[in-house]
């Protein structure tokens, strides 16, 4: 009977999303009129045998259905007819199941939202990736894999890739590293301690629109503070296309060009920014790690005669693994997403598309040119790369990880 119950909820619940999506024209009105029948037979099911009070609960639930085609808020009569019915059940069913019950009742909202609002345009996003330039104003054809097929032919796609990938593989390890380092140095005792953790937790605070706008005065050519402070007045941070690989290596007499010429001097002012931004969210998470590592580890560790740095390499870094590789996971599926900074400081994706980000590409693609396919079929490669990606993250350093402290 708990199990009938719980299943009747979640039926209603669908019921409602896919009347709100009616509204927003992502779905048609057969879809809600099937899933109102599922419903119906369902509650037909669960009511068998049951209390003049059930049958009443279930005689408002039909009433919120039926209402419900007509106007969005009389559908929630069918959850209140739910409720009805529980009361007729209630004697009826064992106290684990009453639990069970209610504790769907709490959950269903959350689960509703993350449903509405993640899930299903997921689902969406996929569904007109196989259409042909939907844009939300004329009619459009089915295209099937088309959309895939012109993308692994884009080169602004590759070039956007290969950007992603360079700002990955820079900002994610280097990023950790400090903010290790500085949780380590302010984890110890020092005076002005709870001072300095805030000044480092500032920036993440910030909006990240508003510390890229301050970031793009301090770049700026000709009043910008970073000129200032090097004395290289007139130098166009966010306007240099050249690999910084290739500069660097250039007064060697070593030639690169293309992907290994690197990251362009705009994009790499780009992820010392971001670099910046997001210090201070590691930090706190690192100190939070640090505290849980027994002081005792390190006492003993000094009596052995242990330095410093020894302590550091052979106990702290071992037992702050699982919180490293927690920050490993979210850096790599957070920088694969970079958009705001980027879209502020080189709003056209830099002079030679030296900071054009797969995000970027796909906003580009959306709103710029109203080629919602395209973008949806970018934006299925990019969810896919970022499993990937995860997946192998996690399978080479979950193993790394030490979990007994």
């Amino acid at each position: 009977m708990g199990l009938r119950l719980s299943l009747y909820l979640g039926l209603l619940v669908g019921v409602l999303l896919v009347r709100l999506l009616w509204d927003l024209r992502f779905a048609p009105p057969w879809l809600y009129v099937l899933f109102a029948l599922i419903a119906v037979g369902t509650a037909i099911w669960a009511m068998r045998g049951s209390t003049a009070l059930v049958w009443t609960g279930g005689l408002v639930t039909l009433m919120g259905l039926v209402g419900g085609y007509f106007f969005l808020l009389l559908g929630f009569l069918s959850l209140i007819g739910l409720l009805v019915s529980y009361l007729g059940w209630r004697n009826r069913l064992s106290e684990k199941d009453q639990a069970a019950f209610w504790g769907w009742v709490f959950v269903w909202p959350a689960v509703a939202l993350l449903l509405l609002w993640q899930v299903l345009p997921a689902l969406y996003a996929v569904w007109l990736s196989l259409l042909d330039r939907f844009n939300f104003m004329g009619p459009s054809k089915f295209a099937g894999l088309g959309n895939y097929e012109i993308l692994l032919r884009d080169p602004l796609f590759w070039k956007a890739m290969g950007n992603t990938f360079w700002f990955v593989a820079l900002t994610v390890p280097v990023g950790i590293g400090l903010a290790t380092l500085t949780a380590v140095l302010l984890n110890e005792r020092i005076r002005f301690q709870g001072l300095f953790r805030t000044l480092y937790f500032l920036p993440y605070i910030t909006a990240l629109t508003a510390a890229a706008a301050v970031w793009d005065w301090i770049y700026n050519p000709e009043f910008g503070f970073l000129n200032y402070l090097l004395g290289t007045q007139g130098l166009d941070w966010l306007n240099r296309p050249e690999g910084i690989f290739a500069t660097l290596l250039k007064p060697l007499g070593l030639q690169l060009q293309g992907f290994m010429a690197g990251p362009s001097l705009a994009f790499v002012a780009i992820m010392v920014m971001t670099i910046w931004h997001f210090l201070g969210y590691q930090i706190v998470v690192l100190l939070a790690g640090l505290q849980n590592i027994p002081r005792e580890y390190y006492e003993a560790a000094e009596l052995d005669g242990a330095s410093w740095w020894q302590q550091h390499w052979l106990i702290t870094w071992p037992l702050l693994s699982p919180t490293t590789f927690f920050l490993f996971t979210l850096g790599l599926i957070g920088a694969f997403q970079v958009f705001t900074q980027v879209l502020i400081l080189t709003p056209t994706g830099g002079v030679l598309q030296d900071t054009l980000t797969i995000t970027l590409y796909l906003y580009n693609k959306g709103f710029r040119d109203s080629d919602f396919s395209y973008a949806s079929a970018i934006a299925v490669v990019v969810f896919a790369a970022i499993l990937l990606l995860t997946l192998i993250q996690q399978r080479l350093l979950e193993r790394r990880v030490n979990y007994e402290a």
